[in-house]
């Protein structure tokens, strides 16, 4: 058998641990972009009054429930 140092024991748990929740934050922050792209094909903004919405049928040119307007789908960008 070889011989452990404590203090190489303790590194080794050490870096273990900072690995794993390493991971599991890059896990997280993927799954939220990822939930953040998938709602953003939803989203509307008015172009007349500038309404904020969400429309989740597939017309093309859905109707804004503030002022009535026809809006297009567009993409929306990140500021």
């Amino acid at each position: 058998m070889f011989q452990i140092s404590l203090p190489n024991i303790i590194v080794a748990y050490l870096v273990a641990i900072l690995a794993i929740v390493f991971g599991l934050w890059i896990a997280s922050d993927w799954v939220r972009k990822r939930r953040d792209r998938r709602n953003r094909r939803f989203r509307l903004v008015c172009n007349i009054c500038g309404w904020p919405y969400q429309d989740k049928s597939r017309d093309p040119i859905p109707p804004c429930p503030q002022c009535g307007a026809l809006n297009e789908r567009t993409a929306l960008r990140d500021l």
